[in-house]
């Protein structure tokens, strides 16, 4: 019996049939209209040994919708900054296909020197939450 259904399951639309039923014509995915947030960053930078690094460039980069930097700050003694990144985007049912948010810290000394580490959940989640805020210095970007 559970063969049976295996074979039912993977058996889809044969050549020349469509199923607009559950896919739609656009295969399934349908976006909301962008609507775009102000939301308040909070992170960490630190060196190898885990202490705050003071004076380090952080900044919110947007490569997936506007590519532009959203918002920035400069880090405390304790390595912490909070900035406000402007014009964060959502689309409702597209989040994780279209846009693609970076926080990035760049060593003032050696612009080449960069750490990076993704924002979506982050942001998608403080959106969501209507809180329009995410801490994400649990998670320190080490330079």
């Amino acid at each position: 019996m559970s063969r049976w259904w295996l074979t039912l399951a993977l058996v889809g639309c044969g050549p020349g049939e469509e199923d607009t039923e559950d896919t739609g014509d656009d295969g399934g995915v349908e976006c909301g209209d962008p609507v775009a947030y102000d939301i308040e960053i909070t992170a960490k930078v630190v060196d190898a040994s885990g202490a705050g690094l003071e004076g380090v460039e952080v900044a919110l980069d947007d490569r997936g919708w506007n590519y532009e930097i959203l918002g920035s700050g400069t880090t405390n003694r304790g390595g912490m900054v909070t900035f406000t990144a402007a014009g964060v985007t959502a689309l409702d049912g597209c989040w994780a296909t279209v846009l693609n948010y970076w926080i990035v810290a760049t060593d003032p000394a050696d612009e080449s020197r960069t750490a990076q580490d993704d924002m979506n959940t982050e942001l998608y989640n403080a959106i969501d939450n209507g809180s329009l805020a995410t801490d994400v210095s649990d998670f320190p970007l080490e330079l």
